[in-house]
């Protein structure tokens, strides 16, 4: 039934304009065009993209985090936003609800954690509104639960925006009406309470129950920065109001909001005609820089090889004559009509189309331009056509397009001949060797190996300083060019990572020459990059690296351990110190240890016990927070290595983690030019004594994965299913997905069902976080190969657990495919 608030019936009809104004303008088919986005609009109480206490169908600048306080009524909000696509918005908030409980005997606060989730169906144009579907704590207690649909359109070039929706759960607890869905679907008719036990999806609820209509206006006044708000809200709080001191007396909300800078907003509110609001979001873009201009050296000149009288012979002897047709003209004779003997069309370097033409024995044998268009309209797109003599002698070259005009420049390039005496002389390539590996230590990349040929060289590279792989490929060709012989043509650059080789990066020494200093100079140089597979080790290559073991690496790193959403204390966190020193005996061999200290801190005073019926894997890590201080966090001997061009594999044995030691063993295929790829691992471990040292417990397990990786084609989105045995000894599945921004930056999402059932779990029913890792050079004006990463999850419990290993495979190689390089080829030459 409709929800009984009779005092509030004189105001539905002011929701069924608010909603009517922004919905009735959605047509039955909409025309392409699109109008330039407004300012980006601001957040709401619940720290989504919104009005007031309701949302919009709006949406922030892809890639925009936002981190929102809000607080009415003794009720706070702490939500996290994160536009995790250009239509999709994600939150996930922390609420503390004061007096919620009525029994003393309970704590009368109720520390809340619940998820959203928008999803813009239509985008806003000319003449129609955008449209958005959205979940409000959708996975979470169910306390804020609710479905809607809304509907948002501009006017006066953005400063007055229009918002009606329809909503259900919390929206329409006040001035609801029967569901329409109800009337095709009875099972929508009633909505299902949560669960108790919270951290589950309400599938029972969503758009089912009483339905009601919310919406507002939203007007950025003639004074910069200074916005008003009205809305009409149907949430009645009813719950709030029966616990606690809130009273609510109309479903109007008015709110005055001000943008002092691009990052702050700062709002003030009148709810409901009883409580005063305040809001503060403080949000920015992860696709821009802390710092907006790095403190780097630029890198040095390519010194492009001299061209002498003989080589420009030997390239007119295969070009001919050469002319630039790129006027865009059309044939004026058809192709049968031509003195043409026959034709053969080849596909050149980044996919040119060239055309060599066999010039018919009665034809004079002057460059025929007309011919040329019409060979272009015969066989589609050509970019450049060669005429020939009937004994094969080259007449002519012609450009047509601005892509066969870079070829035939390529062509007179390649067609250069240098000595190569220098090659097999093994005291001028040790020369060679030592001028290329200094050339290149001032950009902090180290060579590891270097084999010559009279026309290829093969570079393998260390990568210590650039967050992008291809911008220390680009200071590793640079170096190259300035180097090795002129008649080296063919560079292949294979970066090295835990001492294995990745993949193998070629370019043509006469591209890079070519396009240096062009516009789009690194699209246009890495769309003609080969990238394979790299081979294992061997021969010279292997000889030259064992030369520089062993080595010594060491440092010293800040750690902030967090734990969130204790009853006793929500929030707690550590300032810790992290010592980190390793030794490499051998390429992909070496031993690692970690030592950690507390320098301040409360996470030692935690005092609650687990209650899980489970193995204890994960729920006692106060103890081994409080005991392990300092504590030995990793000591480990590792092996990595190559089974085949496109096989890993690793085995790990040791204190493998902070509460576990024991041995694993990890496989990983996955081809440098295919976008996914399987792993698997297996591990016996023992779980570690709390005091983080040598001892270890009882209690034993064989855990170990079936993965599968996929970079989907879609803003950098990836997939990763993992199938198998958990800690606690429970089988089960982990669906994870993260977004990889072309700058370092990655944001995910994970969940794992297993056959431990939602009352076995506990509080939170399965396991499920967010993953953050942020560039240490996104926050510096330096370039930076660390990172900052960390596990946001609502509770730690012992189901759906695995091993918390420093080195697993894919993350080592997940960037180094061809897509991915790919991507972030745009800093190859800086």
């Amino acid at each position: 039934m409709a929800g009984e608030h009779g005092t509030n019936r004189r105001l539905a009809p002011l929701a069924w304009a608010l909603a009517g104004a922004a919905l009735a303008c959605v047509p039955a088919t909409a025309p392409a065009e699109v109008p330039l986005p407004p300012e980006r609009p601001s957040h709401n109480l619940f720290g989504v993209t919104g009005l007031i206490d309701t949302p919009t169908a709006q949406m922030q600048p892809d890639a925009q985090i936002s981190l929102t306080s809000s607080y009415f009524g003794g009720f706070y909000r702490n939500t996290v936003s994160f536009q995790v696509l250009p239509f999709l918005e994600g939150a996930f908030r922390y609420s503390v609800l004061d007096e919620f409980f009525p029994d003393d005997s309970v704590r009368r606060a109720l520390y809340d954690r619940s998820f959203d989730v928008k999803l813009r169906l239509v985008e806003e144009g000319v003449y129609w509104p955008s449209v958005a579907v959205g979940l409000q704590d959708f996975l979470g207690t169910g306390v804020y639960s609710g479905e809607y649909v809304v509907a948002s359109k501009d006017f006066l070039g953005g400063d007055l925006t229009v918002t009606g929706g329809m909503g259900w759960g919390r929206f329409a607890s006040l001035n609801g009406f029967n569901n329409p869905i109800g009337w095709y679907l009875d099972s929508f008719r009633t909505r299902e309470e949560p669960r108790s036990g919270g951290g589950d999806v309400n599938f029972g609820s969503f758009f089912k129950g009483d339905a009601g209509f919310f919406g507002g206006v939203s007007w950025r006044t003639p004074l910069d920065g200074l916005s008003l708000k009205i809305e009409y809200s149907n949430d009645a709080y009813t719950r709030e109001q029966e616990f606690s001191d809130f009273d609510q007396s109309i479903p109007i909300n008015l709110g005055i909001e001000y943008r002092p800078t691009s990052w702050a907003e700062i709002g003030a509110y009148y709810m409901y005609g009883q409580e005063f609001g305040l809001r503060l979001t403080l949000s920015g873009n992860i696709l821009d820089p802390a710092f907006g201009a790095e403190d780097e050296p630029a890198p040095l000149p390519v010194l492009p090889r001299p061209v002498d009288d003989a080589a420009r012979a030997r390239a007119a002897a295969e070009l001919g004559e050469v002319r630039d047709l790129i006027d865009g003209a059309r044939s004026s004779s058809f192709f049968g009509e031509a003195p043409i003997a026959g034709v053969t069309v080849e596909e050149r370097l980044g996919g040119v189309r060239w055309a060599r033409a066999r010039l018919a024995a009665s034809a004079d044998h002057a460059c025929p331009v007309t011919e040329a268009r019409a060979i272009d309209a015969e066989y589609g797109v050509v970019d450049a056509v060669s005429f020939e003599t009937p004994d094969g002698a080259v007449v002519c070259t012609l450009a047509l397009r601005p892509a066969g005009e870079t070829a035939i420049r390529l062509t007179r390039r390649a067609a250069l001949d240098y000595p190569t005496g220098w090659a097999g002389d093994p005291d001028r390539e040790a020369a060679i060797r030592a001028r290329l590996a200094e050339d290149m230590a001032g950009n902090g990349v180290r060579l590891v190996a270097l084999t010559l040929e009279p026309t290829a060289a093969t570079l393998l590279i260390e990568n210590d300083r650039f967050n992008q792989m291809p911008r220390a490929i680009g200071r590793a060709a640079r170096s190259m060019a300035r180097v090795l012989p002129p008649s080296v043509e063919r560079f292949e650059i294979v970066p090295v990572e835990a001492g294995v080789p990745t993949v193998t990066v070629a370019f043509a020494r006469s591209v890079l020459e070519d396009r240096v200093d062009r516009p789009d100079a690194a699209h246009l140089t890495w769309s003609t990059a080969e990238v394979t597979d790299a081979p294992r080790l061997s021969g010279a290559a292997l000889e030259q690296a064992l030369g520089a073991y062993p080595q010594l690496a060491w440092a010293i790193e800040p750690l902030i351990p967090v734990s969130l959403f204790d009853p006793d204390e929500p929030v707690r966190a550590d300032l810790q110190l992290a010592i980190s020193g390793s030794v490499a005996f051998a390429p992909g061999a070496s031993v690692t240890g970690t030592l950690t200290k507390r320098i301040v801190g409360n996470l030692d005073d935690i005092t609650r016990t687990s209650d899980s019926t489970l193995p204890h894997v994960r729920s006692d890590f106060a103890e081994y927070l409080d005991e392990g201080d300092p504590g030995l966090t990793r000591l480990t001997a590792d092996y990595v290595t190559k089974l085949a061009p496109s096989v890993y594999g690793r085995v790990s044995g040791g204190l493998l983690e902070r509460m576990f030691a024991g041995i694993q063993g990890e496989l990983l295929w996955r081809p440098a030019d295919q976008s996914w790829g399987v792993g698997g691992e297996i591990a016996y471990v023992r779980q570690r004594d709390f005091d983080t040292l040598f001892d270890l417990q009882a209690y034993d397990v064989v855990t170990g994965h079936v993965s599968l990786y996929w970079d989907t084609p879609f803003h950098g989105l990836s997939l990763q299913l993992d199938a198998g045995r958990y800690l606690a000894g429970d089988w089960g599945g982990t669906v994870g997905v993260k977004r990889r921004f072309s700058n370092g930056w990655e944001i995910g999402a994970f969940a794992t069902f297993t056959d431990v059932s939602f009352d076995e779990f506990g509080e939170g029913s399965f396991d499920k976080g967010i993953y953050v890792s942020i560039p240490l050079n996104w926050t510096l004006p330096y370039e930076s190969r660390s990172r900052l990463a960390s596990v946001i999850r609502p509770l730690s419990r012992d189901g759906g657990q695995r091993l918390q290993i420093a080195n697993r495979l894919n993350p080592l190689v997940e960037d180094l495919g061809s897509g991915p390089l790919a991507s972030r080829s745009e800093g190859f030459w800086e």
